[in-house]
């Protein structure tokens, strides 16, 4: 049990040590008595990285308002052959046509928005939910 506070004190001692170290050479490079080191390979990363999460926020943003934009044409599209079905008399020929067109034309935009949904919007908040961790 010694032997754990001896070595929680040495521990101690050397970070006190390297906070005090820091300080002074902080203080130094304020005076202008030192000249403070650059990374400039971590702060080409850093930018890199701060710039890639911004491109992705601004392609998260620009992809939502696609999806809602889908969603608008899906609803206009069923608009339209709904109109189509009501003025097409059922006497006249291809009237049965219009109607399984009509429904086709549902379940492609249904599955047209659901892979928007699963393979982009997903995959990309997946994506940018990584930033925070590096944060």
């Amino acid at each position: 049990m010694a032997e754990g506070r001896a070595g929680s004190a040495g521990l101690f001692a050397r970070q006190v040590q390297k906070h005090l170290s820091r300080a002074q050479e902080k203080v130094l490079q304020k005076l202008g008595k030192t000249v403070e080191t650059r990374d400039e390979q971590f702060e080409q990363s850093a930018g890199n990285f701060s710039r890639q999460q911004a491109e992705g926020l601004k392609l998260y943003k620009d992809l939502k308002s696609f999806v809602g934009a889908v969603r608008a044409m899906r609803e206009s599209s069923r608009r339209v052959a709904e109109t189509l079905t009501e003025i097409y008399s059922p006497e006249w020929d291809g009237h049965g046509e219009l109607t399984d067109i009509a429904r086709n034309n549902d379940l492609l935009w249904d599955d047209y928005e659901a892979k928007l949904g699963d393979q982009a919007l997903r995959l990309l908040e997946n994506y940018l939910a990584q930033f925070g961790d590096f944060k």
